[in-house]
């Protein structure tokens, strides 16, 4: 069986994709399984390659399991077309970026967008740390600009944190939540900008109490994890899951909450600070909270 499909690139997109990480791919697949043509664009043909790869994998395996028709699979797979050409997220009535968590890079991307997005298309970043209207600046229709953050895995978690700025009209959030709910998820709306915005903000100051916890000696980094399994009903512990996501993804992002709050909660800990100095990472680098082996 080939790769993929040959994609129709002639049909014009309901929806361009641009970022081929693992979150962009992901929610362009996740679109397509609903029926959307979708154009997934990025700058490295090797992303795009391997994205494409990683997705078609992930909906084949659902075949196997009996979980997915095959030629639904199949036909999802050829909604998908692959570009490097930014002009190509014209035609599209929504556009999602998702690049590097970056103001300086998001910031071209979409100068670059902009220059050919039709007019009545939607943009929103995928962002979980930068709200839209730090970013607002460079989108030439602001209104029509929030943020659109779905949870990793995309093609897995149901949930999309849909969050207005200031500058976002009332229709670009209706048509966001509708476009949520037609591909298959499940959109909750925030009635304005917050760092971390639900779920990222309650999960974080969750982990920053639980390291101050163990800091202070009240209890074993082992214990915690079994109370908030336990306890919580949680499918994994709160250092099972900083190990996971990576230390320094963690203290990166309670960094820019710090700064972007200035609210003491976000302050790393220490413990967290020496692990990430020590080039203690977690799982992807053999050593963090639960795993010692470094």
């Amino acid at each position: 069986m080939p790769d993929r499909p040959e994609a129709d690139v002639s049909a014009a997109p309901t929806l361009a994709v641009v970022g081929a990480g693992a979150m962009g791919g992901q929610i362009a697949y996740q679109a397509a399984l609903h029926g959307h043509a979708v154009r997934l664009i990025s700058r490295s043909d090797e992303r795009l390659q391997n994205a494409s790869r990683a997705c078609a994998i992930l909906l084949r395996r659902r075949v196997e399991k009996g979980k997915l028709d095959g030629d639904a699979c199949e036909a999802a797979i050829a909604r998908v077309s692959l570009s490097s050409d930014f002009g190509d997220v014209g035609g599209a009535e929504t556009i999602i970026e998702s690049v590097a968590e970056d103001r300086g890079i998001k910031r071209e991307v979409y100068a670059r967008i902009c220059e050919h997005a039709d007019d009545i298309a939607i943009i929103g970043t995928n962002s979980s740390t930068l709200a839209s209207s730090l970013l607002e600046e460079s989108v030439t229709r602001s209104e029509r600009f929030l943020n659109i953050h779905f949870f990793n895995p995309a093609l897995l978690m149901t949930l999309v944190e849909i969050v207005p700025g200031p500058h976002t009209s009332e229709d670009t959030i209706l048509r966001a939540m509708n476009f949520a709910r037609e591909i298959g998820k499940t959109p909750v709306r925030l009635a304005r900008e917050e760092y971390g915005f639900i779920a990222n903000r309650i999960l974080f100051i969750a982990i920053q109490e639980a390291m101050r916890l163990v800091q202070g000696g009240y209890i074993s980094v082992e214990e915690c994890d079994l109370a908030v399994r336990n306890a919580l009903g949680w499918p994994m512990g709160l250092f099972e899951l900083s190990d996971l996501v990576g230390l320094d993804v963690v203290e990166a992002i309670l960094d820019e909450g710090f700064r972007q709050t200035g609210d003491e909660r976000w302050e790393p800990v220490g413990m967290l600070r020496d692990l990430v100095a020590r080039g203690r990472f977690g799982n992807k680098s053999g050593g963090g909270f639960t795993n010692t082996t470094a």
